[in-house]
């Protein structure tokens, strides 16, 4: 299992307890190293996200938590942040000033309302249901395109360290409600997406949140996405997407045997600095 996690959540931003908190918890299941990445402050905003005040408070606990516990883990800085055009990039201000160790880009927002909010799609399935219907005239399909072209886009013009959730935007989709995974048009921006992320060299999420919180039955992206994403040689990491200290390590082992199905013999985590591969072992489950 791989020994280390680059992607949870504070109650900086969305996520519960201190980082000190999720730190501890780390320290406690003996990984080489966790990587901090709350949600980035979007300007102008409040989306659930860090509060654009709150930024410099956080940079400044890692920072303490570094000095603490460095010791006995390495800890790295970093934050999740969101690409919505004209509002938050990889080269916003802030981001470029907080001297992050790693980055990690995400989408979660698809063009906007009438109002001028962004449509957040993953929120529940009314309001899912109210971005299709207002953003995109009533055409899901359209809004997949999007949501692959933004990532796409993301990746070429910014390029994050790391993908996030590849395809988080099938959330609400269980049992098909809103459109067919199967579809060759759906799979086919899929591939499109990971041949970008393939050809800039960013390393792909493999996110367990989806299966540990029992959202859908697999990781984001799924086991048919991994297959194809092996072929490309496209690097992985598996990240939980925590947003509990409980839930730093949860599905991990799921991922490992996932991974190894598909081919996977190794994935790249931000060791002693750098990303480095790392050679994936038999999948254990750890408790605390």
């Amino acid at each position: 299992m791989q020994l280390a996690n680059h992607h949870a959540h504070s109650n900086f931003s969305d996520g519960r307890l201190s980082p000190e908190d999720y730190l501890k918890n780390a320290i406690d299941q003996e990984l080489l190293l966790y990587g901090f990445s709350d949600h980035a402050p979007i300007p102008h905003a409040d989306f659930g996200a860090m509060k654009m005040e709150d930024l410099a408070a956080y940079l400044s606990e890692v920072d303490r938590l570094k000095e603490q516990y460095g010791d006995r883990i390495q800890i790295y800085k970093s934050l999740e942040v969101d690409y919505i055009p004209g509002m938050i990039s990889l080269e916003s201000r802030h981001i470029k000033e907080a001297d992050l160790d790693y980055t990690i880009g995400a989408v979660h927002y698809v063009d906007f309302f009438p109002d001028g909010r962004p449509w957040g799609f993953e929120a529940s399935v009314a309001q899912f249901e109210r971005g299709i219907n207002e953003v995109f005239q009533g055409d899901v399909k359209a809004a997949l395109m999007r949501y692959y072209e933004l990532i796409r886009i993301m990746v070429r013009d910014y390029r994050p360290d790391m993908v996030a959730h590849l395809d988080r935007i099938k959330k609400l989709n269980k049992g098909d409600r809103f459109f067919p995974e199967r579809a060759s048009w759906y799979r086919e921006e899929v591939i499109r997406t990971m041949e970008v992320i393939a050809q800039a060299g960013v390393i792909m999420e493999v996110n367990t949140k989806s299966f540990y919180k029992k959202e859908l039955e697999e990781t984001y992206p799924g086991k048919w996405a991994l297959e194809i994403a092996r072929e490309m040689n496209i690097p992985v990491n598996i990240g939980s997407d925590a947003h509990h200290p409980d839930d730093i390590t949860k599905g991990f082992d799921h991922a490992s045997r996932v991974l190894q199905e598909v081919g996977y013999t190794t994935t790249k985590i931000f060791l002693d600095g750098i990303w480095q591969e790392v050679e994936l072992v038999k999948p254990m489950i750890y408790t605390t």
